[in-house]
């Protein structure tokens, strides 16, 4: 485990609700606000095999009984013992009918040396963003981070956003053959904070990453990239055919790192992470994320008729108990972030979201459980309207 000063130094990183994510900082898939429901059956994310709880919780359908989900910052060890936090984890999802079970994968699970599952070469790490699966092969966008040597909890910075090529993901993790490719360098672009697929009317395959934008002096925004999927194999290169969508909803070449004077907002705030879905029944995209307001005690979500837009504004969705005056679940060191979607989970007129907290006071992290306990939430898909 990290000496405890640095653990507090990090657990207090609450002024950038990206940057609380590194250091200690706990899954808690929490409940949603009265008049949501809960699942009472068994956890989502049980304990087992050392896995204490993480954060991110992004999930890709392999098929219809698999699939992966990813975690940022997650701890491992023992259930009141010393634990140890790792910058990313996966999990398994498999289904026979209403019986699912979890199973988790990072490096060195069985040495007492745990690590990350996606590994870099050198000091810095990795979090995960949104994947896909594209003929039979998983995608999964990575977020490369590093130190700056500063010794405070805001001591890190974007090295750039790196492509996992998992060919085998059928396979038991521990026998995956990933390689990793450069999207982009620096801190000026994230793609990926949300990915969606989708044929254009030439029927080319588009993987469209939907993109954090920031520029100094200027206020951060999601905008939307793409490239072929016949050019995934290469997307160093310079032959790659990256588009951004500019204002006017036209296509023009994208120089990957680079933020053009025209691009086109989709979504203001910095919201750097979040999902974008299909709803095949109303013929419409959603996008769910954590309200960009300081420390937000609510989620959002905004619809379009298209993948480029126009959104709506933010519509709040539910607001967290957990931060909530007069709610039994109040806490007052407990923030709340990370709301996503997660269709392959949702039943009859149900939306499945999860969403994190995590506690200013470290020591309620490392000693209640129930702040880092990964749980479905559902919500009622009519509380979605333009």
């Amino acid at each position: 485990m990290r000496p405890q000063s640095k653990a507090e130094c990090m657990a207090g990183a609450i002024t950038n609700r990206r940057k609380m994510r590194t250091g200690i900082l706990l899954l808690t898939l929490c409940w949603a606000a009265s008049g949501n429901s809960r699942s009472t059956e068994m956890p989502l994310f049980p304990y087992e095999r050392g896995w204490l709880g993480a954060d991110a919780a992004y999930s890709i359908p392999l098929n219809s009984s698999t699939t992966i989900w990813l975690f940022g910052d997650t701890f491992t060890g023992k259930l009141r013992e010393p634990k140890t936090m790792i910058h990313n984890s996966i999990g398994i999802r498999t289904c026979a009918g209403e019986r699912c079970k979890v199973t988790y994968w990072w490096s060195g699970m069985q040495t007492g040396h745990a690590g990350p599952f996606f590994k870099t070469l050198d000091s810095d790490y990795y979090w995960p963003l949104d994947g896909f699966v594209y003929q039979g092969k998983l995608y999964v966008v990575l977020e490369q981070m590093h130190a700056t040597g500063t010794n405070d909890a805001f001591g890190f910075d974007y090295s750039g956003v790196k492509l996992a090529t998992v060919s085998n993901p059928l396979d038991a993790p521990a026998s995956w053959r990933i390689t990793y490719q450069t999207i982009a360098e620096g801190n000026r672009v994230v793609p990926g904070v949300a990915i969606a697929l989708e044929a254009d009317k030439n029927k080319t395959v588009f993987v469209y990453l939907f993109t954090l934008f920031r520029s100094p002096g200027a206020k951060p925004f999601v905008g939307l990239t793409r490239l072929p999927c016949s050019d995934l194999a290469t997307i160093s290169g310079k032959s790659v055919r990256w588009q951004y969508l500019a204002q006017g909803s036209v296509w023009r070449r994208w120089e990957p790192a680079t933020v053009p004077e025209d691009v086109q907002l989709l979504l203001p705030g910095n919201i750097t992470e979040m999902t974008a879905k299909f709803r095949p029944r109303q013929k419409q995209w959603i996008a769910i994320y954590p309200t960009p307001d300081f420390l937000s005690n609510t989620a959002s979500y905004s619809v379009a008729n298209e993948l480029t837009g126009p959104w709506t504004t933010a519509h709040p969705l539910f607001s967290y108990d957990e931060m909530k005056k007069g709610s039994p679940e109040y806490t007052p060191n407990v923030f709340c972030y990370a709301a996503k979607e997660h269709p392959e989970l949702e039943k009859d007129d149900r939306l499945a979201v999860t969403y994190a907290c995590n506690s200013t006071k470290v020591e309620e992290v490392l000693v209640d459980t129930r702040l880092y306990k990964p749980v479905l939430v559902e919500l009622p898909k009519s509380q979605i309207t333009q």
